[in-house]
């Protein structure tokens, strides 16, 4: 058995970012696109936008850089501080994780 935890970041009791959005997001440095993204993981277009745009209302800042369609298509990367929150957020998770499992030994030996 093990002590499982989850991790989000809450502004006000409502949830701004954790483990789902920052899926989303790697899933849009890799794709290239919200759309594709949203898709990759079943979700729809409006969901992964709703997302994207409270998650950036409460934290201040985009999480995105958006291109218009066109000839060529549309697109959108991940802004420096989206990255700076991804690498944050995992490294929290990673440090938590093994603070978690220490604790865990500690209090649970018998798990």
């Amino acid at each position: 058995m093990k002590i499982k935890s989850k991790f989000w970041i809450e502004e006000s009791g409502e949830k701004v970012f954790g483990a789902g959005p920052c899926m989303l997001l790697e899933m849009v440095e890799r794709l290239g696109s919200l759309s594709r993204a949203a898709a990759s993981l079943s979700m729809s277009y409006s969901k992964a936008w709703s997302i994207i745009n409270r998650a950036e209302k409460i934290l201040g800042y985009s999480l995105l850089e958006r291109r218009s369609g066109g000839v060529g298509g549309g697109g959108s990367r991940l802004t420096d501080d989206a990255k700076a929150l991804i690498k944050s957020y995992k490294s929290f998770i990673r440090k938590a994780e093994i603070t978690i499992e220490e604790l865990s030994a500690k209090y649970f030996k018998n798990l």
